[in-house]
């Protein structure tokens, strides 16, 4: 088992911690590059649009070949990503940088699940996925008071070239400790975004599932990994370590959450109970803990934090929810058509987030009035909430496996 899940984990890590190091990397990305609140959006959501137009592809290469191989092959491109990043002189080469960074990263999730649904039985896949979702959420953690620490201590540059480092060490270890991670199913054609997208649809569970999951995933990470550290600045007031302190908790909620929520579905499913509902009633959860957010309210921040990673985490426990009841040989292919959807939720909120805020902005220069953050979480909260009406009516049928 460490054979299999400790090279995919590192290649994870690796990857939610490029995802997340612009929240704490930003001030020094303005004052460097001059950015505004939606140049900033913009930059960062690179990441992401990148990530989003690499999923089909790859998921495809992940039903015909070795996950193992293909995720290590993809990573090149993201240390090459990493270290032109690193060496940017201009916001057009940073731009370039943080989108290679996002395609190459782009299956390091995705090639994990599909090593587990070929070496695990069912009932297993949630809670070991939970153990992998938690080890993303470190790199999360990693991305906080840890970066903070290393951006004061060496620049910004210098901590983008260990991360470089980092991630050929992954490469190395997928290529030679991990098992063979290649499906014993008959290797499917490559299929088109309509017919990708139109095996997601056709699933009953994943049709109701997917707005409302993709848009709290969305809505999860572009505060995550950038937004949750200029509300911080210009609505709490906070700078510095404070603001690494309070930024912490979010990542350490969505800890916490990974581990319990996964093992809570796993029980579920083993004793053929609805996993679904469960997981249903954390989103509602999670879209409330917008609305503080909303409201600028500033005490009680770490817990407000944590209460958001940790409802949050629940939305990873879809894939393993879903992922039989797609047939076996384009599980792949599948998964990459959900994550496509949710990394491109994240990009439009991103990008939007900074939009809104933009509009607000203190006099002429980049400060950000809290005015657009009020409008900006109110919009999520209420639509998420309006989106999981629509999701309510996904459930676990008796024989899974079978499209509805």
């Amino acid at each position: 088992m460490a054979r299999l899940f400790f090279p995919f984990a590192l290649a994870y890590f690796a990857s939610v911690l490029l995802r997340n190091v612009n929240a704490v990397a930003a001030p020094e990305l303005i004052r460097d590059f001059g950015l505004n609140a939606a140049d900033l959006g913009l930059l960062t959501s690179l990441y992401f649009i990148a990530f989003t137009v690499a999923q089909l592809p790859l998921g495809s290469l992940l039903d015909r070949f070795d996950s193992a191989r293909v995720n290590a092959s993809a990573l090149v491109v993201a240390a090459l990503g990493t270290m032109l990043f690193a060496f940017a002189e201009s916001s057009a080469t940073l731009g370039l940088g943080r989108a290679l960074i996002g395609l190459g990263v782009a299956v390091c999730l995705m090639s994990s699940l599909r090593a587990f649904a070929i070496w695990l039985p069912v009932p297993q896949q949630p809670m070991v996925n939970g153990v992998m979702f938690a080890v993303g959420t470190l790199g999360a953690i990693a991305a906080t008071v840890p970066a903070q620490w290393a951006i004061a201590s060496l620049g910004w540059r210098v901590v983008f070239l260990y991360c470089a480092g980092f991630i050929a060490f992954a490469v190395v270890m997928l290529l030679t400790v991990t098992p063979p991670c290649r499906s014993k199913a008959s290797a499917q054609p490559a299929v088109s975004l309509s017919t990708a997208l139109g095996h997601v649809w056709r699933t009953r569970q994943a049709r109701h599932s997917f707005p409302a999951v993709s848009f709290a995933v969305g809505a999860l990470w572009a505060v995550q990994s950038l937004w949750a550290g200029p509300w911080l600045t210009h609505v709490a007031g906070l700078s510095g370590d404070a603001l690494a302190r309070v930024l912490i908790c979010m990542p350490v909620g969505m800890l916490v959450g990974n581990l319990f929520h996964g093992w809570v579905t796993g029980r579920l499913r083993a004793a053929n109970r609805d996993a679904f509902i469960y997981n249903h009633w954390m989103l509602v959860l999670f879209a409330l803990t917008l609305a503080p957010f909303a409201l600028k309210l500033s005490v009680g921040l770490p817990v407000l934090f944590f209460a958001f990673g940790f409802f949050g985490a629940a939305t990873n426990n879809y894939f393993a929810l879903l992922s039989p009841y797609y047939p076996s040989g384009i599980v792949g292919r599948a998964n990459a058509a959900l994550n496509m959807g949710l990394f491109g939720s994240i990009f439009v909120l991103q990008w939007g987030i900074g939009g809104v805020v933009n509009l607000y902005r203190s006099g002429t220069g980049t400060g950000y009035g809290a005015e657009g953050f009020v409008i900006a979480f109110a919009a999520l909260c209420v639509t998420l909430l309006l989106l999981i009406v629509w999701m309510w009516p996904a459930r676990d049928d008796a024989s899974r496996g079978t499209q509805k």
